[in-house]
C-alpha cells in the first residue's frame, strides 16, 4: 500500500484551508482505466401517499449532500462550540456522579453519553433560539432607525422650505419698502 502523494501544482487540495485533506492520486498504469460499475440499488416501491412531493428533498438527497469536509468543519458552525462544550461538561459530570453512586462503569458511561448528547442538543437549540431573537431584534432596530431618519429628513426639508419661503417674503418686503422706481 502506497501513501498518497501531496497534490501537484495542477491539482488543488480538496479543502484549501486544510492541506492534509487531499484527494489521493491514482498511480499511472500502462493499462487504460476500466470504468467501475456498481450494481444499481434496489428501488423500493413507493405508495402514492408516502411519495415525496415534487420539489421536496428526501432523506437520500440529504445524505448525498454531506461532504467529507463537513466532518472536519462542523465545529465552526454557529452555536456548535457552545453546544459541544456544554454536552461534554454535562455528560462528564452526570457520568461521574452515576459512577460514584455505585453504577458499573459501562452503565455510568451510557448515562454520560446520553446526557452529553441531550445537553449538547439542548444548548445548540437554545443558542439558535437566541440568535433568531437577536436577528429579529436587529431587523426591528433597523426598521425603526430607517423610519426615524426618514422622519427627520422630512422635517429638515419642511424647515428648509419654510425658511426659504420666509426669506423670499422678507426680500419682497424689502423691495417694496425701497421705493418706487429702479434704474434698470
Amino acid at each position: 500500500m502506497s501513501t498518497p502523494q501531496p497534490p501537484s501544482r495542477e491539482q488543488a487540495p480538496a479543502d484549501p484551508n486544510r492541506s492534509w485533506l487531499q484527494q489521493p492520486e491514482t498511480p499511472p498504469s500502462s493499462q487504460p482505466p476500466q470504468p467501475q460499475t456498481f450494481p444499481a440499488p434496489p428501488q423500493p416501491q413507493q405508495t402514492p401517499s408516502r411519495a415525496p412531493a415534487a420539489g421536496q428533498p428526501s432523506v437520500t438527497d440529504a445524505l448525498h449532500s454531506i461532504k467529507p469536509t463537513d466532518f472536519l468543519t462542523f465545529h465552526q458552525a454557529p452555536c456548535s462550540r457552545s453546544g459541544l462544550l456544554t454536552g461534554i461538561g454535562a455528560g462528564a459530570a452526570i457520568g461521574a456522579v452515576r459512577w460514584i453512586m455505585g453504577l458499573p462503569i459501562p452503565r455510568a458511561a451510557n448515562w454520560a453519553v446520553g446526557t452529553g448528547a441531550l445537553a449538547a442538543m439542548g444548548q445548540y437549540e437554545y443558542c439558535q433560539f437566541r440568535r433568531r431573537q437577536e436577528r429579529e431584534k436587529m431587523k426591528r432596530v433597523v426598521e425603526v432607525y430607517q423610519a426615524r431618519t426618514a422622519r427627520e429628513r422630512k422635517e429638515k426639508e419642511a424647515e428648509g422650505r419654510e425658511r426659504r419661503a420666509k426669506e423670499e417674503r422678507e426680500r419682497e418686503e424689502k423691495e417694496r419698502a425701497r421705493g418706487g422706481w429702479k434704474f434698470w
